[in-house]
């Protein structure tokens, strides 16, 4: 299962970056310009966005800039409503005014909507890296159809498409792969924590990798004490190397703590042109490798190399 869940992190990764949306974290009155939220690092100058509750939303925005720091969107004209905190509203990326329909494993032969996404697995090789290690290397593919009744729009969108993902795969250089533990917050964090309460301590051990993950925002932290009975009689306290950088909800949080580690990707080529699948489409595709380190435990009793 080991290529499947490579096309599985890499699903994942491509979904958080064409349909990136984040909370807003102050009420947006008509005429505002400036929009802060919880998270606006994967926005940039540029980007259509949209506002949504749901029930209704406004297209037709763009960014002028972002303050990570600060998690402020400026747009480059005013909103044209009143979007409150309390109906959920949220930030979402647009390409074109549109969403991705469908991100498939494999390559089906019909795609009821466009634009889609596929990803399949090209190859898988191994070469030793230490006496007891392999190199695994996973080669993927990636592609985007688009399908436009304008030439030129169809064409501008697919490139933009196709920036977007290799934006998120130059980004995410050590992708979350399965196999991984799972657990819960037991108590709710707020924005500059350094102790959690996990549910399940028993999964974690000191200087391990955390991942803490809501529907909307995604940090990687480190482990970097669990308390004694004496210090915390709940046994549920678990101390991060640093700050949580946002508010998380022990209702829909998930606690991730990684098995498995790439120690190197990327999105070595793109090639565009067109495919046919029925209708004439605007395609791209992204070559990715990644690298993980395999532990070949077999050989230890065996004579070493020469």
């Amino acid at each position: 299962m080991a290529m499947a869940e490579v096309l599985d992190s890499v699903r994942r990764i491509i979904y958080k970056w064409v349909n990136t949306s984040t909370r807003i974290n102050l009420d947006v009155s008509r005429g505002d310009t400036v929009i802060c939220v919880r998270d606006c690092r994967r926005f940039s100058a540029g980007d259509q966005v949209m506002l949504k509750n749901s029930t209704v939303y406004e297209t037709g925005l763009i960014v002028d800039s972002i303050d990570i720091v600060g998690g402020l969107v400026t747009l480059t004209t005013p909103a044209l409503n009143d979007w409150t905190m309390a109906e959920n509203t949220v930030l979402i990326k647009t390409i074109n005014e549109q969403f991705v329909q469908g991100i498939y494993i494999g390559d089906p032969d019909v795609i009821v909507r466009y634009p889609a996404i596929t990803v399949n697995g090209v190859s898988r090789s191994s070469e030793w890296l230490t006496l007891e290690s392999t190199k695994e290397r996973y080669q993927i593919e990636v592609t985007i159809y688009v399908k436009e009744s304008s030439h030129e729009e169809g064409y501008r969108f697919c490139l933009a498409m196709t920036d977007e993902i290799q934006k998120g795969l130059k980004a995410n250089l050590t992708p979350l792969l399965s196999d991984y533990d799972l657990t819960s917050l037991s108590k709710d964090i707020t924005a500059g924590d350094l102790t959690i309460y996990v549910n399940n301590r028993s999964l974690f051990d000191n200087y391990r990798r955390v991942i803490i993950e809501d529907p909307y925002e995604t940090q990687e932290n480190w482990i970097m004490a669990l308390y004694d009975a004496d210090d915390d009689p709940s046994q549920e306290a678990v101390r991060l190397k640093d700050c949580s950088a946002f508010d998380f909800n022990a209702s829909d949080t998930t606690i991730i703590i990684p098995k498995r580690y790439i120690f190197n990707s990327w999105p070595e080529s793109i090639q565009y042109g067109y495919k046919h699948k029925g209708d004439l489409l605007y395609a791209a595709k992204i070559s990715w490798f990644a690298d993980e380190e395999e532990m070949q435990w077999i050989r230890r009793d065996e004579p070493k190399l020469r």
